[in-house]
């Protein structure tokens, strides 16, 4: 800051140590002395000057939030007049009373008693915050106007004080400038609408027009009290013009449920968006208005060209999928979802080149949707293809689908293709995953990682092809590798006749039913199936330390000589010391657990129950006749947790087969606290900003500024105005709690019960929470409950169809209504940053599952330089907000935050 500031203040600190017990912070101090009459007009002419500088940014139907920030502001001015015995404390005014009387009262009287008639005029007055009921409002602001330029011509305030008074000045002007082009537009669409006795309307709406216009041009020319004045007339001709139409501004105007030009938009909420109802088109673009208002967070029905790109709403293409706006309701798609049907085609694909209905699943209707039509090329607009005589649908056709496995720790595998003849698009309809089942990742001999296949396609015998890494199958020898498919009606492993082709670096089998299939060495997979293990004799000497995978350390022994196995358990857990000290076998290796121990591992389950009962039967696997003498535990007695999901065998309803709760599923492009490309996003950023810098963006930010040093006036700004302005009821409590969070700077993640509560049940996250909620449903059916398939991937993630379908066709919940904006939604959250979707409590029994998806929206409490480069930069709150945020001169003291809205969603459904 330069000297001249720095010094001011310095001043400013002492008075707001003296005059700090009164509650409001001083800003300003008025200097005028004896000495200093050729000064009298210095802040008048510099509040002229400020005036000139800011930028009227209209864009928006709110008038009323400029007004409550006048409020806020002339509350401040009060105070620092009060407090600093301005020059013009001792003067007193005329005035004429209801009577008709004169009467002297004290100039400050008199703006503290148009304070308070302004505060109320604004709570009474306005309807919907865009129009006023009368002129009462104008008309007391054109006397605060006339006051205030009073106070500027007789006193020679310091600089924060001129800035102070330039951005009340502004609030008001810019209020009246609104109101009255809201007023107009409407005024002008019901005169345009109707052709009145004598065009009485329309005369009304040219002289408010004038009179708007005259009022723009005084304030270029820097008189202020005229300027306001005509703000005042042009709003009274528009008051005179709607009584002759038979209308006036009130609550009913803009909840009329007429809809006059049939755009399913009714007549109120036209009137209250700046649309015109009585016409289909408000701002000729060649949308209708129903269109863009269902998007108008991206296009606005009220603009030709929204973005100012030079192209036409119309002729954009807002989803990118090759369909302009304009063919988008021609063929009565949507605007913001690439494959409007969602049969795997997107819309431009399908007019452009498929020649298909982009809304329609099935053009031809002869049950095979165009998405399959495209994969099985066959005639979309033609229910029998090749005139056989038997209908798309009904035909068989030979198909293949292929599967990547990309598993850094198990890259043995490269990939799975399955082949086989159906009569539907088996690219939708199977799926070819990693699996999650212990009893198949854990098996000894195991290459690669097992795959699970699953189909709702009837086929009658389909070939897998595995194609290997030579290089990465380590000391296993190309000729034993074979295939394993896992009967999981008997629980047992069957080996495969498998076809190599050493050439092509594949191995194939051919089938009738699918599920999990694994590739193994046979060399090491026979070995184990087929050791024996001698438990006759005399207990031996508990061998528990042995490794279970040091199979050449079992030594067959009998010790008791005459074959007899030795039936002791010491600690009565189902299992004969013999088994423990030996070691039981298993497809998954020896186990080994302690005779003296009832539970080995402590997991309150016994050994016995853990390993189930001895088995003995004879197996042919690989050709190869095997008398198999074993276990096949349910769990494991040496581990209290099995599976490795983290949850005890024994609370474990499947203690081999990994619980996937809280698996992430979904993860948007925008993770918390970064943007896409895993940069710290800019609305987290802080201290990045010098004085000169905000400055740059803004002269409007010369006030936050000039209060930066007392950052207590910027918080009461910025809580001011969101309380006010931007939330009700509970959501004050919110918008404060958050403020204060910001505040103690400690940017740690924020959670709040109402806040989750408001945007839970806002109708843009019902309408994505039920989106992904059935497509997730939709796609464990077609899996086979595969859960772990759907496991998000950041480096899959272009691969992965399950993502690729929510991210092409959900829309991400945004908070944006006028009724968000009142209700505290916008202030708090506004367009969700994004969002994370998991699952927890998974449960698959039979042929039926269930489980919670959580859903976890989340967004940045805090601002970047597009958010106060508009509208908002209007608004002395969000400028102080910015200041807080990225002023270097503190230092990143105030920082923000992520806020967290989480919930939870039952689903469930049958395979």
């Amino acid at each position: 800051m330069n000297n001249k500031i720095k010094s001011i203040l310095i001043i400013l600190l002492s008075f707001s140590i003296v005059f700090g017990g009164i509650g409001q912070t001083v800003v300003a101090k008025g200097i005028k002395d004896a000495n200093q009459g050729q000064q009298m007009n210095s802040s008048k002419e510099n509040v002229k000057q400020w005036l000139s500088e800011y930028e009227f940014y209209e864009d928006t139907r709110i008038a009323k939030i400029y007004d409550q920030m006048a409020i806020n502001e002339l509350k401040r001015f009060a105070t620092v007049i009060k407090e600093t015995n301005a020059n013009f404390d001792s003067k007193r005014i005329a005035e004429i009373d209801e009577t008709g009387e004169f009467k002297q009262k004290d100039i400050n009287d008199v703006l503290q008693q148009l304070i308070n008639q302004y505060e109320q005029a604004v709570q009474e007055e306005y309807i919907q915050e865009v129009v006023l009921k009368s002129d009462l409002l104008l008309k007391i602001k054109h006397k605060l106007t006339i006051c205030l330029w009073g106070y500027l011509s007789e006193n020679d305030f310091n600089e924060p004080t001129e800035v102070l008074l330039a951005d009340i000045l502004f609030n008001f002007y810019l209020s009246d400038k609104i109101v009255n082009k809201n007023a107009i537009g409407i005024l002008k669409d019901i005169s345009d609408q109707a052709d009145y006795k004598e065009n009485r309307v329309k005369a009304h709406l040219n002289n408010a027009v004038k009179m708007s216009e005259k009022g723009n041009e005084f304030l270029e020319k820097d008189l202020a009290i005229p300027a306001s004045k005509s703000y005042q007339n042009a709003y009274k001709q528009v008051l005179f013009g709607l009584e002759k139409a038979g209308y006036s501004f009130n609550k009913e105007f803009f909840e009329s449920t007429s809809d006059t030009d049939g755009d399913t938009i009714t007549e109120g909420i036209e009137f209250l968006e700046g649309l015109n109802p009585y016409k289909k088109d408000t701002d000729g673009d060649g949308l209708q208005d129903n269109i863009e208002y269902e998007v108008k967070s991206l296009i606005s029905p009220t603009k030709y060209d929204t973005d100012g790109n030079g192209i036409s709403d119309a002729d954009e293409d807002s989803d990118e999928d090759g369909l302009s706006n304009k063919d988008e309701q021609a063929y009565q798609t949507n605007l913001i979802k690439g494959d409007s049907d969602q049969d795997s085609l997107t819309d431009g694909f399908e007019v452009h080149q498929f020649k298909t209905l982009p809304n329609k699943v099935d053009t031809d209707g002869d049950g095979l949707s165009d998405g399959d039509e495209y994969a099985l090329k066959t005639n979309p607009n033609a229910a029998d293809s090749d005139n056989d005589g038997i209908e798309d649908s009904q035909q068989l056709y030979k198909q293949s689908i292929r599967q990547s496995l990309t598993q850094p720790d198990q890259a043995e595998i490269k990939s799975v293709e399955v082949e086989f003849s159906a009569k539907d698009n088996i690219n939708q309809t199977t799926r070819i995953s990693s699996t999650n089942n212990v009893k198949t990742t854990n098996l000894h001999g195991m290459i690669g990682s097992p795959v699970s296949i699953t189909t709702k396609s009837a086929f009658e015998k389909a070939s897998i092809t595995f194609t290997y890494d030579k290089v990465k199958l380590g000391d296993t020898a190309e000729n034993d590798l074979g295939i394993i498919w896992y009967n999981e009606e008997k629980e047992m492993y069957e080996g495969l006749n498998a076809e190599l082709n050493a050439s092509k670096n594949t191995i194939s089998v051919k089938t009738t039913r699918f599920g999990e299939f694994l590739i193994v060495d046979k060399k090491k997979w026979l070995e184990l199936w087929s050791r024996e293990i001698d438990y006759s004799g005399a207990k031996g000497k508990n061998d528990q330390a042995a490794s279970s995978n040091k199979l050449n350390d079992i030594v067959p022994s009998d010790e008791s000589g005459d074959g007899g196995i030795d039936t002791t358990d010491s600690d009565g857990d189902g299992l004969y010391d013999i088994y423990e000290i030996k070691g039981m076998k298993t497809p998954y290796g020896i186990i080994y657990s302690d005779p003296n121990k009832k539970d080995s591992d402590g997991d309150g389950l016994t050994d016995g129950e853990e390993m189930g009962p001895f088995q003995s039967f004879t197996v042919t696997i690989f050709g190869v006749p095997i008398h198999f003498e074993g276990f096949f535990p349910k769990s494991f007695p040496d581990r209290k947790d099995s599976d490795g999901d983290g949850k005890p065998d024994k609370e474990d309803l499947k203690p081999l087969y990994s619980d996937l709760s809280n698996t992430v599923i979904f993860q948007s492009d925008r993770p918390e606290g970064h943007d896409e490309n895993g940069n710290v996003a800019n609305d987290m950023k802080t201290n990045d900003y010098t004085e000169d810098e905000i400055k740059d963006i803004s002269w409007m930010f010369r006030l936050q500024l000039l209060e930066s040093y007392f950052p207590s006036i910027l918080f009461n700004e910025f809580e001011d105005m969101s309380t006010s302005l931007f939330a009700m009821g509970d959501m004050e409590d919110v918008i404060v709690d958050m403020i204060n969070h910001f505040r103690d700077g400690t940017g740690k993640e924020y959670r709040n019960k109402t806040l989750t509560k408001e945007a839970s049940e806002h109708e843009t996250t019902k309408a994505y929470v039920e989106f992904v909620k059935k497509a997730l449903v939709d796609e464990l059916k077609k899996n086979g409950g595969n859960l772990a398939a759907l496991k998000f991937d950041q480096s899959t993630k272009d691969i992965n169809a399950f993502y690729n379908f929510i991210q092409r066709n959900a829309s991400y919940p945004t908070f944006s209504t006028w009724s968000d904006r009142v209700g505290g939604l916008t202030i708090t959250v506004n367009d969700t940053w994004g969002n994370t979707v998991s699952v927890k409590d998974f449960l698959l029994e039979r042929n039926h599952f269930k489980g919670v998806m959580r859903v976890r929206l989340y967004d940045h409490f805090g601002l970047d330089q597009p958010d106060v480069e508009k509208v908002y930069k209007n608004l002395a709150g969000f400028r102080s907000w910015f200041v807080l945020q990225h002023f270097d001169e503190y230092d990143g003291k105030y920082k923000p935050f992520v806020s967290v809205m989480e919930m939870d969603i039952p689903f469930e459904g049958e395979l």
